[in-house]
């Protein structure tokens, strides 16, 4: 998976924080907008405006009984009343319409009347006049003692009215009657206090509403509950010409109950559903305004600091591939020019430490094939010497004389492997091991390498098992070198597995390739050097704390595993090794099939 860069991480950042506090304001404001656009909230809304409303109605009845009843206390009202019919002529009905009109001055309302004890009207001098009928209930009342509010149908009209008792020596002589309208200028005074469409209806007519178009009225009037039906308790939706209304009816307070006599709170949800895509437009055109304004913030921003930092990690790279040359452009005078100064300063300090490494070895390499080749010389000198003593060309033997020189038969044998596996690493390290690759069977190689490792360990007890498939074709191979690899493997088999254990080689082909397979009974391999088990770097001393540390117990990687490694590299191959579930370990070499003239070249 491809890593993210750091312009990047900081793009990714930068946008995230717009865009997750654009998101919450999103959802937010959302969710408050939907609440309220809710039909529930609607209705909330309307049942609150109906109480509103009934408050207003009842203290507009409580104002006017309360003006009734400070003109009904006044003396100049009540003493008029106290005359007797025949006491009456048309002086006293000017004198009883002249302070009418003064005290209608002060209570500016739609109706003023003066009744006499009998119900009898004296004087009216407001706008609109009672008829007996629609007021007869409240009058009669009032006349009995107590002061009535209600509403009454007058024309196509409704009026809220209140009738006051007149008292003079403890007796009702006459009664005061009060209303205002209930029509059109109140319904627009509600609208404007609660935001609400206000209608008010007596039987089935219109008598004052804020609803403008005739369909909407129609509509509503459509949805009122039929004659003797129970007024709904909950909201209805009403469907007007272009809007759908959220209504609530209720009957008009102090109205006759088996009268038709309803006032109807309403409200369009289609503004309110408009509303929330215009504010759901408008937060997300926000919240792309604020993603690209905060990418356009980071790529001014962010060049500047990533692109001496780019510069700096491709410099990296070309360092990791042993270039301490390639210039580094840094003009910047902050932190990061500083940063570049050190590393420029530190990749010349490395280069001059990679020099010395290398040139030690070399020095190291061309010691030991110097010291491998010089020892070649004594070596075969004391061979010699040794061949002769045995022969006994110089005389004969002593039994002991003859174990000194098997030992030092011994001795020189582990010489000579030593001074050979020491030139093969030195050629394998300063890559200069030629190979001679020849087209042949695989199963002799495997037999010689399993003979030369047996040889090696005549003391050991450990029985070593070859596998060879019956279809394995002829490989392109330095038999020699192959051979030399897989003994070394055998051999480390051979060490670690306790006498009586077992090591098997098998070979096969698998996917093209020559797969040769070396399996011990031993205690493994520790993880710790599983990483670094196929090194060239191990030398003669290297194999023999090896060998001494099988012989405790251990698992030290011998000088053997680096030549195998490049055996196998040599053939174009790769080989590796794994701890088995069960224990002891497999070393696995792999060699691709090819041309003995294409593997020669490469």
């Amino acid at each position: 998976m491809k890593r993210i860069g750091l312009r990047g991480k900081i793009l990714l950042i930068t946008v995230i924080t717009p865009l997750s506090l654009g998101l919450a304001a999103f959802v937010t404001v959302n969710r408050n907008v939907r609440r309220h656009v809710d039909s529930s909230s609607i209705h909330e809304s309307l049942e609150h405006s109906v109480l509103v409303f009934e408050n207003m109605l009842a203290a507009r009845g409580r104002a006017l009984a309360g003006g009734g009843a400070v003109i009904a206390r006044d003396p100049r009202f009540f003493s008029l009343l106290t005359l007797g019919a025949d006491q009456r002529d048309s002086r006293f009905d000017r004198t009883v319409r002249g302070m009418a009109n003064d005290f209608n001055g002060i209570t500016q309302t739609d109706m003023f009347e003066v009744l006499d004890r009998g119900g009898r009207r004296l004087a009216s001098v407001g706008e609109v006049a009672s008829t007996p009928r629609a007021r007869q209930p409240l009058v009669a009342k009032a006349l009995r003692g107590t002061p009535s509010i209600g509403v009454i149908v007058q024309g196509h009209h409704q009026y809220q009215i209140s009738v006051t008792p007149a008292r003079a020596d403890g007796r009702i002589v006459g009664a005061l009657l009060l209303g205002s309208e209930i029509g059109e200028r109140l319904a627009f005074e509600l609208h404007d206090e609660m935001r609400s469409e206000v209608t008010f209806v007596s039987d089935d007519r219109i008598t004052g509403t804020t609803v403008v178009r005739p369909r909407d009225r129609d509509a509503l009037l459509a949805s009122l509950p039929r004659p003797g039906a129970p007024v709904p308790d909950g909201v209805t939706k009403v469907k007007g010409e272009e809007l759908t209304y959220i209504t609530v009816t209720r009957r008009l307070p102090g109205s006759d109950p088996a009268g038709r006599q309803f006032f109807l709170m309403q409200r369009a949800i289609d503004p309110e559903a408009a509303f929330l895509q215009q504010m759901q437009r408008d937060l997300g055109l926000l919240g792309v305004v604020a993603v690209l304004a905060a990418l356009l913030t980071v790529l001014a921003l962010s060049d500047p600091i990533t692109r001496p930092i780019q510069e700096l990690v491709r410099r990296a790279q070309e360092l990791q591939r042993g270039n301490y040359t390639h210039p580094i452009h840094l003009r910047s005078s902050d932190e990061i020019g500083y940063l570049g100064e050190r590393f420029m300063e530190m990749r010349q300090h490395e280069k001059v430490y990679v020099s010395g490494l290398e040139e030690a070895t070399r020095l190291k390499s061309e010691f030991i094939n110097i010291a491998s080749h010089e020892l070649r010389t004594p070596i075969s000198v004391i061979e010699g010497y040794r061949d002769l003593l045995a022969g006994g060309t110089m005389g004969p033997l002593l039994p002991q004389q003859e174990q000194a020189l098997e030992a030092m038969r011994e001795g020189i044998r582990k010489l000579t492997r030593i001074a050979e596996q020491a030139t093969r690493v030195a050629q394998i390290k300063s890559e200069r091991l030629e190979i001679h690759p020849v087209t042949q069977p695989v199963a002799p190689l495997i037999r010689r390498a399993i003979g030369g490792a047996l040889a090696s360990a005549p003391t050991r007890r450990v029985h070593v098992q070859g596998h060879t498939a019956e279809d394995l074709a002829d490989f392109p191979l330095d038999g020699d070198l192959v051979v030399e690899a897989i003994s070394h493997l055998i051999s480390h088999g051979i060490r670690v597995t306790p006498d009586g254990g077992r090591v098997e080689v098998t070979a096969r082909e698998e996917g093209g390739h020559l797969a040769i397979d070396v399996t011990d009974q031993g205690p493994g391999i520790p993880e710790s050097y599983l990483s670094r088990l196929f090194e060239h770097g191990y030398t003669a001393q290297d194999s023999h704390e090896d060998h001494a540390s099988h012989e405790t117990g251990s698992a030290a990687p011998p000088i053997g595993f680096g030549i195998t490694r490049g055996v196998a590299e040599a053939h174009g191959g790769t080989v590796s090794a794994s701890n088995l579930p069960e224990g002891g370990s497999r070393f696995s070499i792999r060699i691709l099939k090819t041309s003995p003239g294409e593997l020669e070249a490469a």
